[in-house]
């Protein structure tokens, strides 16, 4: 760093008061950063066994003890640990980048672009595919490489009597109630089923064990408002589940935390429970934007968007690794320039499709298609075409091409990424 800033990864399992001292410190950082109260012990107990667990490698940059007023919380925080994300044709390592933070009385002096040039480096170092992260804001983080690869929808549903699907789920399922308490091994076999089939799906951090099992995180306390049902499908095999609060016993709203299904009619037979809760009329929820549930109702102005937005940002690493675990849609060859001004993904490469699946190889060849890495990350999981994004000028290639590359590329369900970080 510089002579007054000292840059420090953390030892997670080190127990000694002063360790314990500079772990609670950073950790202050981080929920000042999203301006959060600050945590209290049961807090740091538990977000400190999430990060063990998750093999988080924390990173803070300290100002030096000899500066008059220095603090002992850290002017910037960093972490990043391994999950996985299905980018539709496998199942491929994911670099999670999280807690970026950096004091307002820091900015504009390359703390964060240091913290994450060398954090990016070391996972092409490890051999990782692609870093993923969710944004705060949305102008940060491009300039690294990142593009916006999935969104999601708030939706508000009118759940009085204008609520009715064409066709209730019959298929001899039914949903019940389950304690959180004891919840987690169904719910965990669940999401695992989904996230092996949902194009856009990242594994869950451990801290999810505490959310869903009576661990609020907001209010740093016990969550008795939670509540979890469990659709049972008429193999007797749970196939979704859903976890929601009425947070006033006043109000007439019930709020989704999590819905994960596997099948489609797990999915609606979840959204008839919610709708047949007493004492509401309306469910406030944040889904995937192409969602079947407004087309199974007989009034589809039923479902309500609030807004949309992005969620999961992809940043390509390893261009072959990261495009061979794509699926791609005809049968085609074609060479794709990628420009990465940090150097990572930089080069031209030979993709060679056939069956669903490609071969990818670095290539000498004239390019037919060229991107820099941030639009390749918004192209990776197909969330936005290869049409809409040469309409923006961010391909470059003649029109010929530009059809091919999108009959290529473009096809499939549209991605969803259902886990915060």
């Amino acid at each position: 760093m510089t002579d007054d800033l000292t840059h420090e990864t953390l030892d997670l399992d080190d127990e000694s008061d002063s360790n314990t001292a500079r772990l609670d410190a950073w950790l202050e950082a981080v929920v000042r950063g999203f301006h959060v109260s600050s945590p209290n012990d049961e807090f740091r107990t538990k977000w400190l066994a999430s990060s063990r667990a998750d093999g988080s490698v924390d990173v803070g940059v300290w100002e030096s003890a000899d500066l008059p007023l220095a603090s002992a919380v850290p002017v910037a925080t960093f972490a990043h640990f391994v999950k996985t994300l299905n980018a539709g044709a496998a199942v491929i390592p994911a670099w999670m980048v999280t807690d970026v933070t950096v004091a307002p009385t820091h900015r504009r002096r390359g703390i964060m672009r240091r913290l994450m040039t060398e954090n990016l480096e070391s996972a092409v170092a490890q051999s990782m595919p692609v870093a993923v992260l969710t944004s705060s804001e949305g102008s940060i983080y491009q300039r690294f490489g990142f593009g916006p690869a999935t969104r999601v929808a708030k939706v508000r549903v009118d759940t009085s009597e204008r609520f009715r699907l064409r066709e209730r789920p019959n298929d001899g399922g039914r949903v019940v109630m389950v304690d959180p308490a004891t919840s987690w091994p169904i719910l965990s076999a669940i999401f695992a089923r989904a996230h092996a089939t949902t194009r856009g799906s990242v594994d869950r951090p451990d801290y999810y064990e505490a959310a869903r099992t009576g661990f609020d995180w907001d209010e740093m306390s016990e969550d008795r408002k939670q509540r979890i049902a469990v659709r049972v499908g008429p193999d007797g095999e749970a196939d979704g589940y859903v976890a929601y609060v009425v947070k006033d016993e006043d109000a007439d709203e019930a709020e989704v935390r999590d819905l994960v299904a596997t099948t489609p009619t797990a999915h609606l037979a979840l959204w008839q429970f919610l709708a047949d809760i007493d004492l509401t009329h309306a469910v406030l929820a944040t889904v995937p934007v192409v969602d079947p549930l407004g087309h199974a109702l007989v009034d589809h102005r039923v479902r309500h968007t609030t807004s949309i937005g992005d969620h999961l940002w992809v940043r390509v690493l390893d261009v072959p690794v990261a495009l061979e675990a794509r699926p791609w849609f005809a049968d085609d060859r074609i060479v794709l320039r990628v420009v990465d001004d940090l150097g990572h993904a930089d080069g031209s490469f030979a993709i060679a499709a056939e069956g669903g699946r490609a071969t990818v190889t670095p290539s000498r060849e004239e390019p037919d298609v060229t991107v820099d890495v941030e639009t390749l990350g918004t192209l990776y999981l197909g969330d936005v075409g290869v049409d809409t994004m040469a309409r923006a000028g961010r391909i470059a290639g003649t029109h010929e091409a530009l059809a091919r590359f999108a009959t290529l590329a473009d096809g499939g369900p549209a991605p969803y990424c259902n886990t915060d970080f």
